[in-house]
Formats: C-alpha cells, structure tokens, sequence
C-alpha cells in the first residue's frame, strides 16, 4: 500500500510542471493500492483555496480539479481516518531531531500505523520517513 502525500496529488490534480512524469511513476504502483487519510482531503482543499487566491489558477480550473480529485478518491484510494493514537505518534516524531511540521508529523504517524509506504515529492518529510523506519516510494526526479 502507498500513502500518497498532499503534494503528490496536489502536483497531479492542479497540473503542476512534471506532473505527466509523477504520473508515469505512479501508474506502476496502481496494483498495491493507494491510500491517503481524511485529513488529505481538508490539505486538498486548502492547495485549491491558496492557488486560487494567488491567482495561480482561476476558479473554473480549482472547480474542475476538485472534481477530478474527488473522483479519484472515490474510484482509486483508500481514506483511513486520523486516530487518536496517531497525534501520539505525530508528537514523538515531531520531538526527533529533524524539523517537522505537525501536519506532516500526523501524515508519517498514518503511514506508519497503515504500514504503507511514504510517497511524497517533499524531500524533508521523505528524509524524516526514512529517519522513522518507514518506506517510500521514489517519486522525486
């Protein structure tokens, strides 16, 4: 199973420079099933939100990639929800030596709990993966 980050599907969805190749390295792992907490559609909404607001894309384009995106979901993940145990583990990351923000300390503490591998284009958070034993998946260039 492959947790996929927010800035992976974000890249996918808002169609963000080298995102055909995000996608020709995910279409592989299709097999193994995709996975994202419901906390990944809340991020979702907010990229759209932020993009629309700085004027990166229009309306029409936030709309129509929030559709898709909801497609997605529905058809090809799996949402686990967030546990109360999970903000325990998000802490204990967040205590360890590298620099983590809490959302990203709760995306690892979901990934680890689910036994999923990381896939995330946010170098920081693969290292801090790596740093807490968990897998990722090489979707960076």
């Amino acid at each position: 199973m492959i947790y996929l980050d927010t800035s992976v599907l974000g890249a996918l969805f808002f169609r963000e420079p080298g995102a055909a190749r995000l996608l020709d390295r995910l279409e592989p792992l299709r097999r193994e099933g995709f996975v994202i907490s419901a906390w990944t559609l809340t991020e979702m909404a907010s990229v759209g939100g932020i993009k629309r607001r700085t004027g990166a894309i229009d309306e029409e384009a936030r709309q129509l990639a929030m559709a898709n995106f909801q497609r997605f979901v529905s058809a090809e993940l799996r949402t686990v929800e967030v546990e109360p145990a999970d903000f325990r583990t998000a802490a204990v990351f967040i205590d360890a030596p590298l620099v983590l923000r809490a959302a990203d300390a709760l995306r690892l503490a979901v990934a680890h709990r689910t036994g999923a591998r990381l896939a995330s284009l946010d170098r920081r958070l693969n290292e801090a993966a790596a740093f807490h034993r968990i897998a990722c998946e090489a979707v960076l260039a």
